[in-house]
């Protein structure tokens, strides 16, 4: 029996479908222990009779989807012997798409990235060409892959702009295709594609494998070009009716009055993004600002990257700006810590670079917003994953499908 027949959840009803979801029930358990379950351990866990699971176990150690792991200690009497997954069966594909960047990770069960490509060169488009490129550097990186394709149980995409996740449609990149794109690239790529905003996708990461890992309510902050936020509640990650809930930077909580992209003005992006950095820091220079940022580049090409950078070399003006804006995040923050009450948010994106910098001005920021009680509940991080979180959080996305973390 193929992995895809063993954890598929069809609604069919005969004795070997009924199996299968008996094996399915058996490792989606053993996939969430943090060690490896005896014979009785996992009768309790499941609810199958005793012969029922060893009879399963033995087929799926025949299968190679699961194996023995000693036996377990015991003060009298015989050990019984241990079980685990066979986590070398189990791999999914990572994508992140955007808008400067593409991203595609070959992710172990148990976090372990095996091979990792990135394309800096790549330019979202909303074209059939750039969705080709896109189809043509997945596919790439699967071939120069060790990892067999019957191994890997789907691919997860985060990608930039508004994406219902429930029906894989992108409402602002590939929207010619005749299907919404999710079911486009199953087709394509002949796995199964899971699709959500680049945001959620981080803030997955986060949950699954960084700061947000025991925090029962979170937020999780994507402040790079853009302006986005994940909301975690009672541990489960909120979307909202069609994917769009966390559009942070859409949030009329700022004082400009620059169009934003969505045709409004006010947007609290307009003033805390890599965009906006960009064009405080070219209002600054022509005012008569100095910067390390410049190095010979020509001011149209500077970049938030290099303003970062700049502020982490110590240059005043960078640190000045990046200070600015964090401070007005804090304040626009300190407003949703009096609506939801969390205990964490992490700072994530590019800005996560700036560090002490940024949050401690962030902090001065939602101290002028947020209600006594909520601001001292809550605790302020950056987030520690790297530029890797996009496409780990998107094969975690594959993983969170299948039930198996």
């Amino acid at each position: 029996m193929n992995l895809r027949t063993v954890l598929s959840d069809s609604d069919e009803v005969s004795n070997q479908s009924r199996q299968a979801k008996q094996k399915n029930k058996i490792i989606r358990t053993l996939s969430k222990s943090n060690h490896a379950l005896t014979i009785p351990e996992l009768q309790k866990q499941v609810r199958i009779s005793t012969p029922t699971v060893i009879k399963l176990i033995n087929e799926l150690i025949t299968d190679d989807l699961v194996q023995e792991e000693g036996k377990k200690e015991t003060d009298n009497g015989r050990r019984p012997t241990l079980y685990s997954l066979n986590i070398n069966r189990f791999y999914a594909v990572g994508v992140e798409i955007l808008f400067k960047r593409i991203s595609v990770s070959v992710v172990r069960l148990d976090q372990e990235v095996m091979l990792e490509r990135q394309n800096r060169e790549f330019r979202l488009e909303n074209t059939p060409e750039c969705l080709e490129e896109v189809v043509s550097f997945i596919r790439e990186t699967l071939d120069d892959c060790d990892v067999s394709m019957d191994n890997i149980l789907g691919i997860g995409i985060g990608l930039t702009g508004r994406v219902n996740s429930l029906t894989g449609e992108s409402y602002n990149f590939f929207t010619f295709t005749e299907k919404p794109v999710g079911q486009y690239l199953t087709e394509r790529l002949d796995k199964q594609v899971f699709v959500d905003n680049d945001t959620h996708v981080m803030g997955l990461a986060e949950q699954v494998l960084g700061q947000a890992k025991e925090a029962r309510n979170a937020l999780i902050l994507n402040v790079s070009r853009g302006l986005g936020m994940t909301i975690i509640a009672n541990k489960r990650l909120i979307t909202g009716g069609m994917g769009f809930a966390g559009e942070f930077g859409h949030m009329q909580m700022g004082n400009s009055d620059k169009l934003c992209i969505c045709g409004k003005r006010g947007c609290l992006g307009m003033e805390v993004s890599g965009y906006a950095l960009e064009e405080n820091f070219k209002q600054a220079i022509k005012e008569g600002g100095t910067s390390l940022a410049i190095n010979d580049k020509p001011l149209e090409d500077i970049r938030y990257d290099d303003i970062l950078e700049a502020a982490n070399q110590g240059d005043g003006l960078c640190i000045n700006l990046l200070q600015e804006m964090g401070e007005i995040l804090g304040m626009a923050l300190g407003n949703i810590v009096n609506l939801l009450n969390p205990e964490l948010i992490i700072i994530g994106g590019k800005f996560a670079q700036a560090g002490y910098m940024f949050s401690d001005s962030i902090k001065t920021g939602m101290n002028k917003t947020a209600l006594t009680l909520p601001l001292k509940y809550v605790t302020l991080k950056t987030s520690q994953l790297g530029s890797e979180s996009g496409s780990i959080g998107a094969s975690a996305m594959v993983f969170k499908q299948h039930d198996l973390i």
